[in-house]
């Protein structure tokens, strides 16, 4: 017994050694050349400022690992005879995944001297790119505080970006419409990838559908986009998957409040370059029901998401991912005894699903021309049923949808880089479009089902693009370009000019100037709405968006920056209805639209966008944003009126702090707060007179109260992140308490016909989102 004491003390005792020792972990990763995108062997990688200084060389495919580099964040400088000096900033090093870096160096010309080239986040990974984007990243969506690792959430944090309300993850860009964002994953255009998306708000969901597991860095557009996105009027979202680990197989296990998910990932051959990674979530919504509104019901969700990539030797590379949600919620009746507004005397069941997958493959023709080709499937659907109680206690349907659609897309892509630095980039895609709408509700007590919009079969949509950027001098860039767009189901033909003009006034400052004409189709059961056996909205043309913007940057230092972007929008072309002031501009969730429109709107979006960031240094940064804008339109009236978005000003202050504790700082403990303030949603006016008639709201212009004329009170929402990870030899964990909207701000929620009292009323909810949770990678 005495020796087995006097050993287990001697294992604790070297255990407690080991884990005093600083814990280290592999850098790995590739460099290529920017330009030819060849791997680059024999290039020098340092960690600067480690004692002895840790540094290693790529081997002949370009490929380089940085063994023990100490846990924490670290600064990674490249550089190589003939190319400019590269250096990746606060490079965060933990123990339990090795960290993977694609590097590219670009190329010495006349144009600098004595440079050397740093990341910076505000830079999109899009080249032809002039203004109005930037890259976000992965760790950003993690440590972000309202974020909830949600990249949609995420961008809310951004200058010109607004969320439609708290309890939606819709993304509203410089006061347009959520549903007019361009959502792509791995260069293809994906439903709305959230759970629950287009419930609430349309362009909108719970929370995103991919998990930040599998993402990389990526890129988000507010405006004037390159002529590559078609098919989008505000923004675009273009994300992009990352690889697997080539070196060693990982995996990570969370598990909190709002989900669980798995993810794994590694070679699919060791000492091979082909990699293998997934992610699968399900939730725990179940959990949350005690702070939701009493209608909610219970909410499940689950989501997959993978990717595969192959290489070889003279057949490029190929790859293989898809991403899959289905959502769940059901909703009973309330007691007789409780019912206060026809929502409670309801039994509703909807079911939504999602997916994209594709497969695809790049090819090098030559140094400097390169191909890309995907075959792609998309698609989503939403079946609802929902049965009334009626006062003997009886039920009634109330409405049946069945909305189904789906996608099938060949696309290329081909890039051409030339010895002076410019570069052309073309495409195509061709994309067959099925689907199946088939809308039903009841028009009054008891009344039957009556057919809101149907429709069944195919159609096309083909975009084609050519875009350049071009250097007309040492300062002066040019990014130009056309994008084409042919609907098939109503016969139109659109051309989309882009332009864009980047000066560098100096090394820190640069002016810019973009203009791009844009425009979306509209959600397809818009266009069967039937009306006396008609179909009045099938040959609706596209809204069309004229972006104007001006940029100025200041590069006030490494680490902290200044951007102003003054902007104007021009919309013409705007759905409207013929008598009214419906529009498609401010739709939210529009299953049982049944109105007739035509192109005899226009409408304008104005404002100014303001950032100062500062990324992070010695674990502090924060990010201050203001967006001031006026979103208006005009309908076939001739009346000018705010849109539902207007919400005229939104405020972001952000700041966080990281600090190393522990035995040698090996752990880590940061903290993030952010305060969003936002001016109030608008209101949409109630038709008293028939409202209390009807004993139901109905909406109208009654009374001189013209639409969207007033707000309701402004929103301050206050998040707060706070985590601890822990570095051990062989892992690392985290906790992580995320709470969303910690002061319980209140908003709108619905107007609502008193069953009790017989009068009309509003109803408010402030819900306050909490996810505890805790992760393991090893």
């Amino acid at each position: 017994m005495k020796r087995v004491i006097i050993i287990s003390l001697l294992i604790l005792f070297f255990t407690e050694i080991l884990w005093a020792q600083t814990i280290t972990q592999n850098v790995n990763g590739t460099v290529k050349d920017e330009v030819t995108r060849e791997p680059l062997p024999f290039v020098n990688i340092v960690v600067p400022g480690t004692d002895p200084l840790i540094g290693t060389i790529t081997g002949e495919d370009g490929t380089f690992t940085l063994k023990d580099v100490p846990v924490g964040r670290h600064n990674i400088q490249v550089s190589m005879v003939g190319y400019y000096i590269y250096q990746i900033n606060e490079v965060l090093v933990t123990s339990g995944h090795e960290k993977p870096l694609d590097i590219k160096l670009s190329p010495k010309t006349t144009q600098l001297k004595g440079v050397v080239v740093k990341t910076r986040k505000d830079q999109p990974l899009n080249s032809m790119t002039t203004l109005s984007s930037r890259q976000f990243t992965v760790e950003e969506t993690q440590r972000y505080a309202g974020g909830m690792d949600d990249p949609a959430r995420l961008a809310t944090s951004f200058a010109g970006v607004a969320a439609p309300s708290v309890s939606s993850n819709g993304i509203s860009v410089r006061g347009n419409n959520p549903d007019g964002l361009l959502w792509q994953v791995e260069g293809v255009e994906v439903p709305n990838p959230n759970h629950f998306a287009n419930l609430t708000v349309a362009g909108g969901g719970l929370l995103t559908a991919l998990s930040n597991q599998v993402m990389a860095n990526s890129d988000f557009y507010t405006g004037a986009f390159p002529a590559q996105y078609g098919n989008a009027s505000s923004g675009v979202f273009d994300i992009k998957l990352r690889d697997g680990n080539s070196e060693a197989s990982q995996y990570t296990f969370q598990a909190g409040i709002i989900g669980v998910d798995l993810s794994a990932e590694g070679p699919l051959k060791r000492g091979g370059r082909s990699t293998y990674l997934m992610n699968y979530r399900n939730s725990t919504m179940a959990l949350l029901e005690p702070i939701l509104p009493d209608n909610t019901g219970i909410l499940k969700y689950q989501d997959l998401a993978f990717k595969t990539t192959l290489h070889t030797s003279n057949a490029g590379k190929f790859s293989f991912w898809g991403i899959g949600a289905l959502d769940g919620q059901e909703m009973e009746a309330a007691d007789s005894s409780e019912w206060k507004m026809d929502a409670d005397r309801d039994y509703s069941d909807t079911r939504l699903y999602m997916f994209a997958s594709g497969l695809s493959h790049q090819l090098r023709l030559g140094e400097k021309t390169f191909l890309k080709t995907t075959l792609s499937a998309t698609g989503n659907g939403l079946s609802h049923t929902e049965d009334r109680v009626g006062y003997g206690l009886d039920k009634f349907p109330q409405s049946d949808v069945d909305n189904n659609l789906w996608r099938a897309t060949l696309q290329s892509d081909l890039d051409h880089h030339f010895v002076d630095g410019s570069s052309l980039r073309t495409g195509f895609k061709y994309s067959r479009l099925g689907y199946h709408v088939k809308i039903a509700q009841s028009k009054g007590e008891e009344d039957q089902l009556q057919m809101l919009s149907e429709g069944e079969g195919q159609t096309g949509f083909i975009q084609a693009y050519v875009q350049s950027k071009i250097a007309l001098a040492s300062r002066l860039t040019l990014n130009m370009g056309i994008n084409a767009q042919y609907f098939l189901l109503n016969n139109q033909v659109l051309p989309e000019p882009r332009f864009g003009l980047k000066y560098h006034l100096n090394a820190s400052h640069n002016l810019a100037f973009a203009f791009g004409k844009h425009s979306r189709i509209e959600q397809l059961p818009v266009y069967f709405v039937e009306i006396e056996g008609q179909e009045p909205n099938k040959k609706l043309d596209l809204l069309q968006s004229f972006h104007y913007v001006l940029a100025y940057n200041w590069k006030i230092n490494d680490y902290l920056r200044f951007r102003a972007e003054p902007y104007y929008q021009f919309l013409k072309n705007v759905p409207v209805s013929p008598d009214g002031y419906v529009t498609s501009l401010n739709f939210e969730q529009e299953l049982f639209f049944e109105e007739a429109l035509i192109n005899a709107g226009t409408g304008f979006n104005v404002g100014m966008d303001l950032t100062l960031e500062r990324f992070i240094e010695n674990g502090f940064y924060y990010l201050l944003t203001t967006s001031l804008f006026d979103s208006k339109y005009t309908a076939a009236d001739g009346i000018k009126r705010n849109t539902r978005y207007n919400r005229n000003y939104v405020v972001n202050a952000l700041a966080g702090k990281e600090w190393s504790v522990g035995r040698n700082d090996n752990n880590l403990l940061s903290t993030n707060i952010r305060l969003n303030y936002m001016g109030g949603i608008r209101k949409e006016p109630v038709n008293k007179n028939v409202s209390l008639k009807q004993k139901k709201i109905v909406y109208g212009e009654t009374d001189g109260n013209r639409a969207y004329d007033e707000k309701f009170d402004d929103q301050p929402v206050v998040s707060f992140t706070i985590s601890y990870r822990r570095n051990k030899p062989r892992h690392s964990s985290e906790w992580s308490l995320k709470v969303l909207n910690v002061l319980g701000t209140e908003e709108f929620d619905t107007d609502y016909y008193d069953l009790n009292t017989g009068t009309l009323d509003t109803r408010f909810t402030g819900i306050v989102v909490p996810n505890l949770s805790y992760k393991i990678i090893f």
